[in-house]
């Protein structure tokens, strides 16, 4: 990635209001954020070369995020992928882990500036993914 290069986001959520304020909690990153409803779409697009995807396991279409996430790995394993979801359960967060996402972020209104600042961390010049 170029310097002056604006960072290439992906958003793949299929909830309309968690699309509008993932975008207004972004906009300050980037102007090159790309908005997906579901994993087909996604994987179609990762010719763009996103620095980061964030996505939801719940969406429309054939594949959970958990699909899209494997298929993402398969095709460019070094993106860095935020789940960034509502779904709760035994071990979700290790789930996620385990099938190649590198953070995972329990969706909420409290969360989305947690999620600019990971965000920010990842597509910043030199920038690295906070430790959890």
């Amino acid at each position: 990635m170029e310097f002056n290069q604006q960072p290439v986001i992906f958003v793949v959520e299929d909830n309309i209001i968690y699309q509008s304020l993932i975008a207004k909690e972004l906009e300050s990153l980037s102007n090159n954020i790309h908005f997906y409803t579901n994993g087909e779409s996604c994987i179609s697009e990762l010719d763009k070369h996103p620095s980061v995807i964030v996505l939801d396991y719940n969406l429309d279409g054939k594949m959970n995020g958990l699909d899209t996430l494997q298929r993402v790995r398969d095709i460019d394993p070094d993106v860095y992928v935020i789940l960034f979801s509502s779904q709760k359960g035994l071990n979700t967060k290790e789930v996620f882990l385990q099938y190649g996402s590198f953070d995972f972020l329990e969706k909420n209104s409290l969360s989305l500036r947690t999620l600019r600042q990971m965000v920010d961390c990842v597509t910043s010049p030199g920038g690295k993914p906070l430790e959890n």
